[in-house]
Parts: C-alpha cells; sequence; structure tokens
C-alpha cells in the first residue's frame, strides 16, 4: 500500500466510529452485520478503483445502516482538500477492518469486534485500530 498506515489511519478510524454510532443505537447489531457492510464497502471500492461501474447489493437493515454511516464518514473526510488514499488503498484498509472484525468475533463471539472498538474508543486511546 503506497499511503502510510497513519495516513489511512484517520480514514478506518471514522468507519468504525461509525459502526459505533450505529451499535450505540442498536445494541443488537452484531460482528456478521458489520462484516456485511464493510464488504460491500470494499465492493464499491474495488469498482471504483477499476473504473467499473458499481452496482449495489442488496444491505437491508443494520447492514445498510452501518454502510451508510461509514459511507457518509468516509465520503465527508474524503470531501476534504488535501491528500487522500486511493480508492484502492481504501479497499485494502476495509480488508484489514474486516480480518479484524474475523478476529474478534472468532475470540470473543457474535459481538467481539464491537465489544472491542467500544472498550478502546471509551478508554480514549486513540490509537486503537490494529493494522497488524
Amino acid at each position: 500500500m503506497s499511503v502510510p498506515d497513519d495516513r489511512l489511519l484517520p480514514y478506518l478510524m471514522t468507519v468504525e466510529l461509525a459502526v459505533l454510532g450505529v451499535y450505540g443505537e442498536h445494541p443488537d447489531l452484531t460482528d456478521a452485520q458489520v462484516d456485511s457492510a464493510f464488504e460491500e464497502l470494499m465492493r464499491r471500492y474495488r469498482a471504483e478503483a477499476t473504473n467499473h461501474p458499481f452496482r449495489p447489493g442488496k444491505l437491508d437493515g443494520l447492514r445498510a445502516e452501518v454502510h451508510d454511516a461509514a459511507l457518509r464518514n468516509l465520503t465527508t473526510m474524503l470531501e476534504q482538500p488535501g491528500e487522500h488514499p486511493s480508492a484502492e488503498e481504501l479497499r485494502l484498509g476495509l480488508g484489514r477492518l474486516r480480518s479484524s472484525v474475523k478476529t474478534w468475533t472468532r475470540e470473543a463471539g457474535r459481538q467481539g469486534y464491537l465489544r472491542y472498538i467500544e472498550q478502546y474508543v471509551n478508554s480514549g486511546d486513540s490509537d486503537f485500530i490494529d493494522l497488524d
């Protein structure tokens, strides 16, 4: 990836903050729903990176809510002046978030990822995204 992790980090953090916003309103949200939303975002940025039209999948309920909140946050950041990661770099970053979802779901159950990111946001640790 050509964008250093520290430059990509704010984009990934804004995605995770969007997830936490939905989780705060809907405590029944699951890691699987978050993963579906991330997968759809990856598809969107893959289409953009390869200059193909994006055909939205069929997300419903909380999957759609997570997707829309994360996309809104990313779009807001990408509209700001300055240098931004490419669509491919965003796709790769979202893939890393999906790996984190899978890891924490295995480790701690159906809301393991959600509890993990909530714990670090509530702790005030600004470096809560583990990209390794």
